[in-house]
């Protein structure tokens, strides 16, 4: 064999080496970063892990508040729509007060034109503006005087039956002495029996049926009306019941028949005043 064959045989592991030794790293390398990868891989999932529950129990925080602060959204506007049906609520509460007392007005007006039309008398129409204040007198003030007609000994009706009389009147106002006032006094008749007597006040917002005779037949629950004698007052009108009555004593010549007025005397809130007669009250001249 020549020298150049030789040579030529010498060259080929020379020139593969590096190859070989490249491959051989490349090999190693991957080899320890993939056990490298593999050891940290545990420890990064550990880390999610970690990473992960954390996030979660922070995010509690966040959605309650952010639950609360709905909450708090929603309240407000229902707040705001309470408030406004409620305000609504009260205006139509205020609309059904004055329809209802429109009706009971008008209730009022017509029982007293029905009044009007029946005794076929002239009358005048008034509002009650005040009341006496002392316990022992029973009158009432109304809104009409001189200047309409109205004065002095003048019956006084309301819707329900009789109330009083006019005593005292000024050029635009009226005082009007009520039936249950101890200086008071009407012609009267138990409707039943026809047993007459004189209505007197008691001063406690009672009446009594004075001069009535022991034998008179009178009774719980008979009706007491105008009689008509005195005058002054229509006859037929409603004054009150009989609530009691006491025949006294032996030598008592009255009973004691205790009335209660028909009208609700300091209730009343609109009154018919007759324009005429005179008086038939005791102890005012």
């Amino acid at each position: 064999m020549s020298r150049l064959q030789k040579k030529k045989k010498q060259r080929h592991p020379s020139l593969s080496a590096p190859f070989v030794l490249a491959a051989f790293i490349f090999l190693i390398s991957a080899g320890l970063w993939l056990g490298v990868f593999g050891i940290l891989q545990p420890i990064k999932q550990t880390f999610l892990d970690i990473s992960g529950s954390a996030q979660k129990w922070l995010e509690i925080p966040f959605a309650w508040t952010k639950d609360i602060w709905s909450s708090y959204i929603a309240l407000r506007d229902i707040k705001t729509e309470n408030e406004s049906l409620k305000h609504e609520i009260e205006r139509l509460q205020r609309e059904i007060a004055s329809y209802k007392e429109a009706v009971m007005a008008n209730a009022r007006y017509k029982r007293l034109l029905d009044i009007k039309n029946q005794e076929k008398i002239p009358v005048v129409a008034a509002s009650v503006i005040g009341e006496d204040l002392a316990p022992w007198v029973w009158s009432l003030t109304i809104d009409k005087g001189i200047r309409d007609g109205v004065g002095p000994e003048m019956p006084v009706l309301a819707d329900d039956g009789i109330i009083g009389q006019v005593v005292e009147s000024s050029d635009r106002f009226s005082k009007v002495l009520l039936i249950a006032d101890q200086n008071s006094a009407v012609a009267a008749i138990d409707q039943r029996s026809r047993t007459p007597g004189i209505l007197k006040g008691n001063g406690d917002g009672l009446c009594r049926l004075a001069y009535v005779g022991k034998e008179e037949d009178v009774a719980v629950g008979d009706e007491v009306i105008t009689s008509g004698t005195d005058q002054i007052f229509p006859k037929g009108l409603p004054l009150g019941k009989i609530i009691a009555v006491d025949k006294g004593s032996g030598s008592d010549l009255f009973q004691t028949v205790t009335v209660k007025p028909a009208a609700g005397l300091k209730k009343a809130e609109d009154v018919l005043v007759q324009i005429r007669g005179k008086p038939l009250v005791e102890g005012l001249h």
